[in-house]
């Protein structure tokens, strides 16, 4: 029976609407009336490219919408007389605004292309069943609309064709501490996708305007870590990124961006064990280049792995102080600044976090040493005797060790000699 129908189904749509009474001009069609073709679950149409597409629209599915109280003509203006294929439904005549926003996206531009795969309204928010993105049942309510997003994202044909970020990416978020909040303890509070990066405007992270260019990062996360948005606007760091410097570290470039995980998380780059390699990336502290342009001294990682701090940190001594435990997060300072963590006049205070008979004498060493001729001969001088002396006695001793083997085997050939 469903396949004859299947057959008939120009027929049979064609003989419904011929007999409706507007077809002679009466009034729009009610939704029932259109519900006794689409209401069918077995009708459905024949693409060109082989296939079928169901024209079937569940009625109690679309009454319970937002849209439920309108007709269908509404949207189907098209749709007041013996119809074939109808015009694409354009959201935009009652959503101007977000049609507005959408166009200028990267998803619109896309779409105004013909690019199939690209989101619109539909992918997003549903068809005949759409409801308000407060309504815990709707695509874009809070709690769901990340796997809304990750439908595509996660695709990796689609990423593959238009050079997306990976499918390691996408499944980071899932693992974050922003994920798991939303997936294991359904927490409204936690970023999902559109609090970062927007609904209808999307935006390329490299381009001014978008949600995620480095100079909004900072304002974006402060949405909802207000109070930490506060001290990092009055660090160093804050202060460069807000006067145009580029180079100022933002919260991602420390915490990353859809892997960020507890600071108690191991794999976390501000985790206690990962904080000087943090501090030091490759556009950082370690960085010759953003030293010598800024001003700012140098081989601070380097130094900081050859103090005990740091060789104790590297063999898993997890509580020796690290970047942070000295200069602080996100309020950090120059060392000339009074309130600075590492002013001289604060030293004493902040090793006596960890050495609580900290004195004056703690703020007079310095704490970066190079160990060179040139900035410390003292140290470079001591360094290089127990250098020359430790290797010399290595030396002695394996001379020693291969002097002596040679003397027993010596006097092992006499021995034998003798008794022969």
């Amino acid at each position: 029976m469903k396949r004859m129908l299947t057959r008939l189904t120009p027929l049979v749509l064609a003989a419904a609407l011929l007999a409706w009474p507007w077809a002679a001009g009466a009034a729009a069609p009610g939704v029932g009336e259109c519900q006794d073709c689409h209401g069918d679950k077995t009708i459905e149409k024949s693409l060109p490219g082989g296939g079928t597409l169901s024209l079937f629209v569940d009625e109690k599915a679309y009454r319970g919408s937002v849209h439920g109280k309108g007709g269908c003509t509404t949207c189907h203006a098209d749709a007041k007389a013996p119809h074939g294929k109808l015009e694409k439904v354009s959201c935009g005549k009652c959503h101007p605004d977000a049609e507005k926003s959408y166009s200028g996206s990267t998803h619109g531009k896309g779409h105004a292309k013909g690019i199939q795969d690209v989101a619109w309204c539909a992918d997003c928010h549903g068809k005949h069943d759409i409801r308000k993105s407060k309504d815990p049942a709707a695509r874009t309510f809070h709690l769901t609309i990340a796997g809304v997003c990750l439908k595509c994202h996660k695709d990796r044909a689609i990423e593959d064709k238009y050079h997306l970020p990976g499918q390691e990416v996408m499944e980071a978020y899932e693992s974050s501490v922003h994920g798991m909040a939303l997936k294991k303890s359904g927490l409204m509070g936690t970023a999902v996708c559109p609090d970062c990066h927007g609904n209808h405007a999307i935006l390329p992270g490299d381009q001014p305007r978008s949600a995620t260019h480095r100079q909004n990062l900072p304002t974006l996360c402060g949405k909802c870590h207000s109070g930490i948005l506060e001290k990092y606007e009055k660090s160093v760091h804050g202060k460069g990124m807000r006067g145009g410097i580029a180079d100022s570290p933002v919260c991602t470039d420390c915490h990353g961006e859809h892997r960020i995980t507890k600071i108690t998380d191991p794999t976390s780059s501000v985790y206690s064990k990962n904080i000087p390699k943090t501090c030091a990336s490759a556009r950082c502290h370690e960085n010759a280049g953003i030293a010598s342009k800024y001003a700012i001294p140098k081989k601070r990682f380097s130094t900081y792995m050859d103090s005990f701090h740091g060789i104790a940190l590297e063999y898993g001594m997890t509580k020796a102080a690290n970047c942070a435990s000295c200069h602080g997060f996100h309020d950090i300072l120059p060392a000339a600044d009074p309130d600075s963590t590492v002013n001289k006049a604060n030293i004493p205070k902040t090793c006596g976090k960890c050495h609580p008979n900290a004195g004056p004498n703690f703020a007079k060493g310095a704490i970066h040493v190079e160990v060179t001729p040139q900035k410390a001969m003292g140290v470079f001088a001591v360094r290089a005797f127990y250098t020359i002396f430790i290797s010399s006695l290595v030396v002695l001793f394996v001379l020693h060790v291969g002097l002596e083997l040679h003397g027993r085997r010596r006097r092992k050939r006499m021995e034998e000699g003798k008794k022969e």
